[in-house]
């Protein structure tokens, strides 16, 4: 009997089944095990080439004319132009591996960390504002008497 009930708690508190039932603990779940990095099912390749193509070219010039008279015909021979081409390849491969879901998660925390800096920043202006306020009012207290021994005699 006893161990009837035992094993019938046991079977009713399962957590594995409890996180497949409820989409809210099953999405905690996922987010933790994303954010371990142990998701691998959506993970991406992206290759990348970038490809620098120069060409070099250079003459060979010489100032030396050859000239042949044959039969009082002159025949000016004029040196060959070389051509020496050079190509130098840049290949630059850049291998990028992209987990999706690991890049939504990063993007949502990123959207909240910006929404939660704005509010920040929104709070700290109207922080620095009550300060202004109460510093200037302080001020004034403070010096209230002085200020009225100082005006008083201008109003008369």
């Amino acid at each position: 009997m006893r161990l009837s009930i035992l094993l019938l708690f046991l079977i009713a508190c399962n957590p594995v089944k409890q996180v497949l039932k409820d989409k809210d603990k099953l999405d905690k779940v996922a987010e933790v095990v994303v954010k371990s990095g142990y998701c691998a099912n959506d993970t991406t390749i992206i290759t990348k080439s970038d490809t620098t193509i120069q060409y070099d070219t250079s003459y060979l010039t010489d100032t030396l004319i050859d000239l042949r008279t044959i039969k009082d015909t002159q025949y000016v021979t004029l040196p060959k132009k070389v051509i020496t081409r050079t190509i130098t390849i840049r290949d630059t491969v850049t291998n990028v591996v992209v987990d999706g879901a690991r890049v939504l998660l990063l993007e949502k925390e990123l959207t909240k960390a910006n929404e939660d800096l704005q509010e920040w920043k929104a709070l700290a202006k109207a922080r620095w504002w009550y300060l202004f306020w109460i510093i200037l009012f302080t001020i004034v207290y403070l010096l209230r008497k002085p200020l009225l021994k100082l005006c008083l005699p201008m109003l008369k």
